[in-house]
C-alpha cells in the first residue's frame, strides 16, 4: 500500500503594503543613522545631530511617500488603461481577441480539439477571458497597486525607522552615540530579516548584508565628517 503524503508548496508573493513597509523602514534606518553618524563625525553638537536627524525623518517621510504614491498611481493608471482597452476589443473586435487568446495557447503547445476546447471555455466567461487578456498577453501578474496606501505605508514606515538611531537624541547621555548605533544596528537587523519574506533567503544572511550595507554607508559619512573639521 503506497502512502501518499500532503504535498505542501510555499509560494513568495512579492508586492503590498508589507514591501512598502519593509523598504520604507530599511531606508528609514539607514539614511538617517548616516545623517547622524556623519554629524557625529564632524564634531556637531547633540541639538544639532538631533535636528538634522529630524529633518531627515520628516523630508524623507515626504519624500519617499510621495515617491511611492507617483509610482503606484502611474501603474495604476496603465493598468486600468490597458483594461479599458481589453473591455473594448472584446466588446468590438470579438474575433480578434478570440484569436489571441488560440495564438497564447498555441503558443503553450496546446493544438486541435483541445486548443479549440480551452479557448472557447475562455471565452464562454466574460471575467476570465479578460483576466486571461490581462495577463498572458499584457504581463500584468496581479491588480493595480493603492497609490494612497502604498504611499502612507512607506511614509510611515520610514518614519518609524528613522526614530530608532534618533530617539536617543532626546536624552543626555554621555554614550548616545553608542546607543543610537546599537538601536540602528538592531533595525538594521529586523530590516534584513523582513526582506527574506520576498526573497526567500537565508535570514541571517540577508540580515547581515542588510546590516552591512547601512555600516558602509554610516561609516561613509562619518568619515566625511571627520575630514570637514
Amino acid at each position: 500500500m503506497t502512502t501518499h503524503w500532503p504535498h505542501y508548496e510555499k509560494h513568495l508573493r512579492v508586492g503590498g503594503v508589507l514591501k512598502e513597509a519593509v523598504f520604507g523602514f530599511n531606508d528609514g534606518v539607514v539614511s538617517t543613522f548616516a545623517i547622524i553618524a556623519g554629524m557625529t563625525g564632524g564634531g556637531a553638537e547633540q541639538k544639532t545631530i538631533l535636528l538634522a536627524a529630524l529633518a531627515t525623518l520628516v523630508a524623507g517621510a515626504f519624500s519617499m511617500g510621495l515617491g511611492t504614491y507617483l509610482g503606484s498611481k502611474s501603474e495604476k493608471d496603465h493598468y486600468e488603461s490597458e483594461l479599458k482597452r481589453e473591455k473594448y476589443e472584446m466588446k468590438y473586435l470579438p474575433e480578434v481577441e478570440k484569436q489571441e487568446i488560440r495564438d497564447i495557447f498555441a503558443a503553450k503547445g496546446f493544438k486541435g480539439e483541445l486548443l479549440e476546447k480551452v479557448v472557447a471555455q475562455i471565452i464562454n466567461d466574460p471575467k476570465i477571458w479578460l483576466e486571461t487578456m490581462m495577463v498572458e498577453e499584457l504581463g500584468f501578474a496581479q491588480s493595480p497597486p493603492s497609490p494612497a496606501l502604498n504611499g502612507i505605508t512607506m511614509s510611515g514606515a520610514f518614519i518609524v525607522g528613522s526614530l530608532f538611531p534618533t530617539l536617543p537624541y532626546f536624552f543626555h547621555d554621555d554614550r548616545i552615540f553608542y546607543i543610537s548605533l546599537g538601536l540602528g544596528i538592531l533595525g538594521l537587523l529586523f530590516a534584513g530579516g523582513l526582506k527574506t519574506k520576498f526573497t526567500g533567503r537565508n535570514i541571517f544572511v540577508s540580515a547581515l548584508e542588510t546590516l552591512a550595507v547601512g555600516a558602509i554607508a554610516a561609516a561613509g559619512t562619518y568619515m566625511v565628517g571627520d575630514l570637514m573639521v
